[in-house]
């Protein structure tokens, strides 16, 4: 009968394990459609085109050959409080891999203890002797190990790998995140620098032509219209100028907070810099390897990974849990006698736990570990369909941005042609003040418009880079679990 136990409790641990694997809540198929077709791109006069393949180191910024965006690059990355927190994170996450990948294993443990004893006089055992106080030490080595038969522990050991993984993906995204942010921030600064710059020198300007207009007004050889006018243009510049200073401020404090600490030293912007970037990043004709370069994307799958493991996991406790347990040392009433021949002890167990009521616990479990996993499919199909997106609107950004650039550039230069005729039909004689101050406010719109659609053509290739990833290569540079 004894040895028919075991046999009859698996058979009925196995029935019982059968019938809660299946579950109420139906599973999502896993997301499969990744555009395969290729992405033609008509590349612009003069520039030259850089594909995915191309940008292989992680430090991309290097493309853009400004060494003082380097230095704020690398300052953010170096500093940055969002890069420590995911490494510290990823540290978590092999730790945690580490426990689980312990579990498979047998726990041997040393033990020794000590202690008195006093039985009761009036109850049922007897005391002999007169004697109600037992003196016991016990020293020795024992082992625990429960046998993954049905693979649970193994799944979640698995589950902890896809962890670690999704962790060095997410540490990616937050080097890939912190140094476009860094970019941005750096170009934004310089730009509202310049800015600041047009108009404190407009500034100047519309000050000696209001005092002029003054002067003229005073002596008799303008009305007063003229010399409200141009007033007005001062006022107007006036107090536009603390708008942009309060914007320059609030990016520079951006900044510091990115790279962690006070940011370096900015090369001024000038208006000769505001050129037609010559690069053009594109995706080239395989837009299904950005699946193997985006972190986002990398990590989501090994969400994925991690939900089926634990789904796994969740319907093998179901199944009977066997365990090992074995102890051997020293046991006796007096230290003295403890390493004597007779103070010998061993003992060996076997024990089969099979879950019968829990009150639906681990039906929960298991129903709780389905919606997981689900949400992880869904996510991933999420992730996927907005990187393919962030791509083809970057490709966008990035024609129309300096389409946008050029034009402005063009406007420019006619304005100042503009306001050159102007100021020499005022010298002749042949048109008024007001002429001059019209042509020199659209100038200065113009040169303001022609700073934000530079940056605008900086963040279109920023966002580009971002989009297919950064600069590093999935596949040449693997996180490996024992890394």
């Amino acid at each position: 009968m004894y040895k028919a136990f075991p046999k009859k409790a698996l058979a009925l641990g196995l029935a019982l394990a059968l019938t809660g694997c299946a579950s109420g809540i139906p599973l999502q198929e896993k997301f499969t459609g990744k555009p395969e077709q290729s992405t033609e791109v008509a590349l612009p006069e003069n520039v030259k085109g850089v594909g995915m393949n191309n940008i292989q180191n992680e430090a991309w910024w290097l493309l853009l050959g400004d060494p003082g965006l380097n230095a704020v690059v690398e300052q953010a990355l170096k500093n940055n409080t969002d890069v420590r927190l995911a490494n510290e994170r990823l540290n978590e996450a092999g730790a945690v891999l580490g426990i689980a990948k312990s579990q498979q294993w047998p726990s041997i443990f040393g033990q020794f203890t000590t202690g008195r004893n006093r039985p009761s006089q009036a109850g049922n055992v007897p005391v002999f002797g007169g004697q109600n106080v037992y003196q016991s030490n016990q020293f020795g080595f024992g082992a625990t190990w429960e046998l993954d038969l049905w693979g649970r522990v193994g799944a979640l050991k698995d589950a902890a790998s896809a962890s670690f993984m999704q962790q060095g993906y997410n540490v990616r995204g937050a080097r890939l995140s912190v140094a476009a942010t860094a970019a941005s921030l750096y170009t934004q600064v310089r730009v509202l620098g310049l800015q600041v710059k047009v108009l404190e020198q407009t500034l100047e300007s519309r000050d000696s032509a209001y005092k002029l207009a003054k002067q003229r007004y005073d002596v008799g050889l303008s009305n007063e219209l003229q010399l409200r006018q141009t007033e007005a243009e001062l006022l107007t510049v006036r107090a536009q100028l603390p708008d942009t200073r309060e914007q320059l401020a609030r990016a520079q404090n951006a900044l510091a907070v990115v790279v962690g600490g006070n940011a370096p030293v900015l090369p001024a912007l000038a208006v000769d810099n505001l050129q037609l970037t010559k690069l053009f990043i594109l995706p080239e004709d395989t837009p299904s390897e950005l699946l193997l370069r985006r972190p986002d994307l990398a990590a989501a799958e090994q969400q994925l990974l991690a939900g089926e493991a634990n789904l796994e996991a969740a319907r093998k406790a179901f199944f009977p849990s066997i365990g090992l347990s074995a102890f051997g040392g020293r046991e006796s009433a007096d230290l003295s006698n403890l390493f004597s021949g007779p103070a010998r002890v061993w003992s060996f167990q076997t024990q089969i736990t099979q879950p019968i009521f829990q009150a639906g616990r681990l039906f929960d479990e298991r129903d709780a570990a389905v919606a997981r996993r689900n949400q992880a499919v869904l996510q991933y199909e999420a992730s996927v369909r907005a990187a393919f997106q962030e791509i083809y609107d970057a490709i966008v950004a990035q024609r129309e941005a300096r389409e946008r650039l050029q034009a402005r550039q063009e406007q420019v230069q006619t304005l100042t042609q503009v306001v050159r005729l102007a100021q020499l039909r005022l010298d002749n004689g042949v048109a008024n003040q007001l002429e001059l101050l019209d042509a020199q406010r659209n100038l200065l719109n113009a040169q303001l418009s022609w700073a934000s659609a530079w940056q605008s053509q900086q963040g279109a290739t920023l966002a580009m880079i971002r989009a297919l990833g950064g600069g590093f290569s999935a596949e040449k540079t693997p996180l490996s679990a024992g890394s």
